[in-house]
């Protein structure tokens, strides 16, 4: 049923129902309590009030019902990201100064069968304690249906100023042969299905803890990461 023929049959249900304040018996029909007062049921039918009322409703029943096709057909999946590498080059923290090269492959998979995806630039931050050691971008791209993609993130820290107990716990850790480090990536995305293109969304990734060794001799662990939408 297309608007123009639910309107006028909304239209007569509602005077129906507001013209009798009381449930009707059964020998009262709505034909005929719209007789006994047609002053009344004439004013509130032409009510511009309910004729608005009416087409807010039957708008937001369209769109309801545009929202669960789009779901039933896409059927979205969430996307999921990890860290699947990481290792540490040219580490020296001296006089509370960090100077590193922080080294990930980020894994990005697009689990959707019917939606493909557009990136704009992600940013990629390196944290450690809350305190951000390292920072970097990903470039805008584009990923298709059922699709891995990876990248190579080298996170470079030059001088970066840290407070005492920063520097402390990173000495300890360091003598301990490895590191807890926090990865965040931000930026907004757009679904694709056919020819159809979804408004931007925010991206917001978290891998934490993300524990990476100073040395070669031990086996990275695979970090999972949460993404929010």
């Amino acid at each position: 049923l297309t608007f123009s023929v639910l309107i006028p049959i909304i239209k007569t249900l509602s005077t129906c129902i507001l013209y009798n304040p009381h449930r009707p018996t059964r020998a009262q029909t709505c034909p005929q309590s719209k007789m006994a007062n047609p002053r009344t049921s004439g004013t509130k039918s032409s009510s511009p009030a309910r004729l608005i009322a009416i087409f807010c409703l039957g708008l937001i029943v369209l769109v309801g019902l545009v929202v669960l096709i789009t779901w039933l057909v896409i059927k979205p999946k969430k996307i999921q990201f990890s860290i699947d590498e990481g290792w540490i080059r040219e580490y020296n923290l001296t006089n509370g100064k960090l100077n590193s090269t922080f080294n990930f492959v980020v894994r990005a998979y697009n689990a959707n069968n019917k939606a493909s995806i557009y990136y704009d630039p992600l940013k990629v931050t390196v944290s450690y304690r809350g305190q951000t050691v390292s920072s970097d971008t990903i470039q805008p791209f584009f990923q298709p249906r059922k699709n891995v993609t990876r990248f190579l993130l080298q996170n470079a820290a030059r001088n970066v100023p840290l407070p005492d107990v920063v520097v402390h716990d990173l000495k300890v850790e360091r003598t301990g042969g490895e590191v807890d480090l926090d990865i965040r990536l931000q930026g907004k995305i757009r679904f694709k299905v056919g020819a159809w293109k979804s408004r931007r969304y925010k991206l917001k990734v978290l891998c934490s803890p993300v524990v990476v060794n100073f040395s070669d001799d031990k086996r990275f662990g695979k970090a999972d990461c949460d993404v929010d939408i």
